[in-house]
């Protein structure tokens, strides 16, 4: 097993005491992917589908996500490492479990853990799909979908979440354009 490997277990295994510890009967969901990977993709959080198969970006969103990355990039998702701002499903305890927008103290908690994994997996590009992804990195930073930034000497670009880009039905043609763009600059920085 190569350094890296060993050092992205160590970090998870911190992930999974830290859930427990805070967030009891919360299942983490950790990145995936290459390790060392030249394109980092970082989310916001997972959500229930994503929480009952164990990894992420593979709900309603995610899934659409991975298909304009797919097309637009001409990679696998495989081929890039894939993983979110928060480990966990920030659920809202309702009838029917739906998912909310992670609290601060949340995203404050797997902060850390982000910044590890991001020197582990050693990204020259990373996007931030959404904006806890892109104000975990950069915080006080203005966020402008499709447009570069410096993060510890790395590219990073903020797309706008899929989810979003969803719910805009109207704006859907244009939106998937944009960010299909945004994904084909971020492969040609790699």
């Amino acid at each position: 097993m190569n350094q890296k490997k060993s050092e992205m277990e160590r970090l998870n295994a911190g992930i999974a005491a830290a859930c427990a510890g805070a967030h009891p009967g919360a299942r983490p969901v950790f990145g995936e992917g290459p390790v060392p990977c030249s394109l980092m993709v970082i989310g916001e959080a997972p959500g229930r589908d994503e929480t009952s198969a164990g990894r992420p970006f593979v709900g309603k969103g995610g899934s659409f996500f991975i298909e304009v990355f797919e097309r637009a990039s001409g990679m696998a998702r495989e081929e890039a490492y894939i993983t979110n701002a928060v480990k966990i499903w920030p659920v809202l305890e309702t009838k029917r479990l739906k998912t909310r927008k992670p609290l601060k103290a949340e995203q404050d908690l797997f902060v850390s853990f982000l910044l590890e994994e991001i020197r582990i997996v050693d990204p020259s590009v990373i996007l931030a799909v959404g904006k806890t992804a892109f104000f975990a990195l950069l915080p006080g930073e203005r966020f402008e979908a499709g447009k570069w930034k410096s993060f510890e000497g790395r590219h990073l670009m903020a797309v706008y979440h899929p989810s979003y880009l969803l719910r805009q039905q109207k704006r859907l043609a244009e939106s998937t354009k944009e960010l299909e763009f945004a994904i084909r600059e971020a492969v040609e920085k790699i």
